[in-house]
């Protein structure tokens, strides 16, 4: 059984007594504050984990981030009150990673067809929440304090789940397709998961999952998102445990920013004592050089543990990527290469995280707080109580669809005025992906808006937000098949 404590601290330990200096330096950062994705790293042959595994923990590395898919571990419907999941992949991962001193941080995500909300469409039907909060509860039995799966394996170091992540990315069309009422049902979806989850291990972190920043029309804005989970759901407030967030951004500057916005609305909403935890960032090597990625890592993890934002976890995308497609960014965020030799910035990272918690004799860790969250600690200290969401405007809607020039004509109008947002989705096998966003300003007149769609498209979904000016939101979605004739006209 491989020890948990890291070969290269040991090495270092060994040389430190050695010239008699001391064996540690003072932390500035947590157990468990450093780790990264390795999606990638599991869909490879398991005869390959252990090198990485290997230097993730040589690396000081204490949580791996991968998914816990529902659609993967529970593939058939309940029959009754009988439930049949699917562990031997998360088995196989999770003693992999306790045999190496890791802990797992898993995803839970993606719907199966048989809980999904259509077609496509991995957000679950609002019908199958309590199917997901029952999967959380048997993932947390399973693998949490005290779960089946230690009981089962009692020669493995026990490192049980202890932060859940309730889905990834869900303010965004590609993980939540239809985006129009996505908070709404992401909050039911949240509470469901944390009140089931707690039922295991009232000492579970459940942290709603990492949202992306906003990119119209594929990714909404992420503090609207927050602040209409809490409209329609006050009591997530003392139900949140902490905040997912993905802050890509071309400098670590820009990446602070980003998380002081983020910050601010945490504070406002939910509490300033809600943490928030980096589960994805980092640099593709195709757009930034390696130095600049190693530098730009360093920054981070020697400046987060030690800022005002209160940052729980920091978790780069990721350990390794395919490095498969020489045109495609997302192959190349990778900061270990699939030889298992270390690029650049996996060295940064790795040796500023072993410095951060006191463990590299040679190199002390950087103290003294940093004010990265200058606006977020000018809010206020308390939640502020949301009451229910108001009552949306009365929206009157028509729909026309013209085939020859490939684009549809919304007419809408709200009778006391509202602001419109509108976003065209396509469905091509079971994807659904963004085509066209509009938005219009507060008006009483009718409006009309034209989207184009793709030449091939043959499903289109409409999704249409009108708020009134007291701030309630009236949704409509669309399913709009191709014309088969000149047009096509909808009403309603």
């Amino acid at each position: 059984m491989r020890r948990p404590t890291p070969a290269l601290i040991v090495a270092s330990f060994g040389l430190a007594i050695s010239l008699g200096l001391p064996a540690s330096t003072p932390a500035s950062a947590p157990d468990d504050f450093y780790g990264v994705n390795a999606q990638a790293l599991f869909a490879e042959p398991s005869s390959g984990w252990d090198t990485q595994l290997d230097a993730i923990d040589a690396g000081g590395l204490q949580l791996v981030r991968t998914d816990a898919r529902w659609a993967v571990i529970e593939p058939r419907a309940p029959d009754g009150d009988m439930r049949s999941y699917a562990w031997s992949g998360p088995d196989a991962i999770v003693q992999a990673l306790a045999e190496h001193g890791l802990r797992w941080y898993p995803v839970l995500e993606a719907a199966p067809g048989w809980a999904a909300q259509a077609s496509g469409d991995i957000s679950p039907a609002a019908a199958r929440i309590p199917d997901f909060a029952y999967f959380g509860f048997a993932l947390a039995s399973r693998y949490g304090r005290g779960g089946s799966f230690w009981r089962l394996h009692p020669a493995l170091p026990a490192l049980p789940v202890i932060d859940y992540e309730i889905w990834n990315e869900e303010n965004s069309a590609v993980f939540w397709p239809s985006q129009a009422d996505a908070p709404e049902r992401f909050a039911d979806l949240f509470i469901a998961a944390r009140q089931a989850i707690r039922a295991v291990d009232q000492q579970a972190r459940v942290v709603i999952g990492g949202l992306a920043l906003v990119n119209p029309p594929l990714v909404s804005d992420e503090v609207t998102f927050l602040e209409r989970m809490v409209s329609h759901r006050p009591d997530l407030i003392g139900q949140v445990d902490g905040v997912g967030l993905h802050p890509y951004q071309a400098t670590p500057a820009d990446t602070y920013a980003r998380i002081d916005r983020v910050r601010s609305a945490v504070n406002e909403l939910l509490g300033p004592s809600v943490a928030i935890d980096v589960t994805e960032v980092g640099w593709s090597a195709l757009a930034v050089p390696e130095p600049q990625r190693a530098a730009y890592l360093d920054a981070l993890a020697t400046d987060l543990p030690r800022s005002n934002c209160n940052v729980a976890d920091l978790l780069p995308y990721a350990w390794v990527t395919p490095e498969s497609d020489p045109s495609n960014p997302e192959d190349w965020f990778g900061i270990w290469s699939k030889d298992g030799s270390p690029r650049p910035s996996g060295q940064a990272f790795t040796q500023s995280a072993l410095s951060m918690r006191g463990l590299s004799p040679s190199t002390p860790a950087a103290g003294g707080e940093l004010d990265l969250c200058p606006t977020a600690h000018a809010a206020p200290t308390t939640p502020v109580a949301r009451r229910t969401a108001p009552p949306g405007p009365r929206l009157r809607l028509r729909v026309e669809a013209n085939k020859r020039r490939h684009r549809i004509t919304v007419f809408a109008r709200c009778p006391a005025g509202c602001k419109l947002a509108l976003a065209l989705m396509r469905r091509r096998g079971s994807k659904l992906t963004a085509v066209a966003h509009r938005s219009t300003r507060f008006s009483t007149r009718r409006s009309r808006v034209r989207l184009r769609y793709p030449r091939r498209a043959r499903r289109l979904q409409l999704d249409v937000v009108a708020t009134g000016a007291n701030g309630g939101r009236t949704v409509r979605v669309r399913e709009i098949p191709r014309p088969k004739r000149e047009r096509v006209t909808q009403s309603g």
